[in-house]
């Protein structure tokens, strides 16, 4: 790791920075990564180097919707356990979070795994609800308690969701220019290079892959660098200690047995094609959206916490300091939205090191 954190083989790198004379717009879709800029102080070297890195859709608690917040507070208020990651239990849905619901007299049980969850199950008679969060780095865990024969009163709410289809709906939206991806490690050493390769060949975009040190982002922005002036768009891997081209296959094959795709919809956006992912048939008697339609019915989509511009700032339209709420009414202590709860939050990340 401390190799990684080099100081002179930093100072290089950032010299060979300081000569970009175009003004770049990159976006991360990763909280590690923004909290590696902001831990070391990239972002000042990025800003007197004529870069912005902004941060797009890469926390998977911040991307979570309302709706689905509200369908496990529904499941914990009538007799449910429910269990999920800890920062997951702080975050607004329409009118409750799932911190409220328990002060309400929710079972609510923060956990550091699926198997912690799994633990509860065998331990008691009620029906225990795991609040399945995460991409693809988080799936393949799910899919793996699926397949291990859980205890009959265990069942998944299926939150996860993909993100190379939320980086074609950044493109697709158009709402603002970018100049290349900084792809996710974690993500990507389960899914490898390869599909991230149409991206850049559809739309014609610079995409690194990179680690989560200081010079694994100072190297992903140079060599985002190199392709532009080179007037290439293809896809890096800076991150080949970790990442394989091809990917994790066992966890891939594991995710495909359990999971089919869906649409889905993700906060801050419409519903994103073939960028969710729901069980199968097969498994219908561990889906608590199917076990337990009657309580989650008629729960609908609605509005975002009012003055919030988490939605906004998840597609990297504005910037945390852009709302007024930051800072003042919505701390880490007083969230207001979930980019101010999640360590991988933007907000939360900006807060905790500016001061």
């Amino acid at each position: 790791m401390f190799s990684f954190r080099d100081k002179e083989i930093a100072g290089g790198l950032i010299e060979r920075l300081k000569r970009n004379r175009k003004k770049l717009k990159f976006m991360h879709v990763c909280g590690t990564h923004h909290d590696t800029i902001y831990k070391f102080g990239l972002n000042k070297i990025f800003e007197e180097c004529n870069i912005e890195v902004v941060e797009g859709p890469g926390c998977p608690v911040c991307v979570t919707t309302p709706k689905e917040i509200e369908e496990a507070v529904a499941l914990s208020l009538n007799g449910k356990i429910v269990a999920t990651y800890g920062d997951m239990t702080k975050v607004p849905g329409m009118k409750d979070s799932l911190s409220t619901a328990k002060a309400k007299g929710g079972d609510i049980r923060p956990v550091y795994s699926i198997e912690d969850a799994i633990e509860i199950a065998k331990k008691r008679d009620k029906d225990v609800v795991f609040m399945a969060v995460g991409f693809e780095t988080t799936a393949p865990s799910t899919a793996v308690a699926l397949l291990s024969d859980p205890p009959d009163n265990f069942y998944i709410l299926s939150c996860h969701r993909l993100i190379p289809p939320a980086v074609k709906a950044i493109l697709e939206m158009g709402e603002i220019r970018l100049d290349g991806f900084i792809e996710p490690g974690h993500v990507s050493t389960i899914i490898g290079v390869e599909p991230y390769i149409e991206i850049s060949k559809r739309y014609k975009i610079p995409q690194v892959i990179a680690g989560f040190e200081p010079l694994d982002v100072l190297a992903a922005v140079l060599m985002l660098i190199e392709q532009i002036e080179n007037g290439e768009s293809r896809v890096e891997n800076e991150y080949a200690r970790s990442v394989k081209f091809e990917g994790n296959i066992r966890a891939k094959k594991i995710m495909q047995e359990v999971f089919d795709v869906v649409d889905i919809k993700w906060r801050g956006f419409p519903v994103i094609e073939k960028s969710g992912l729901e069980l199968k048939k097969k498994f219908e008697d561990r889906n608590a959206r199917k076990v337990f339609g009657d309580i989650l019915s008629g729960i609908e989509e609605g509005e975002e916490p009012k003055g919030c511009r988490c939605s906004e700032i998840l597609r990297g339209v504005a910037k945390p300091r852009d709302c007024r709420l930051f800072g003042k009414i919505c701390t880490p202590s007083h969230p207001v939205g979930p980019c101010m709860v999640s360590k991988e939050g933007s907000c939360y990340i900006e807060f905790r090191y500016s001061r």
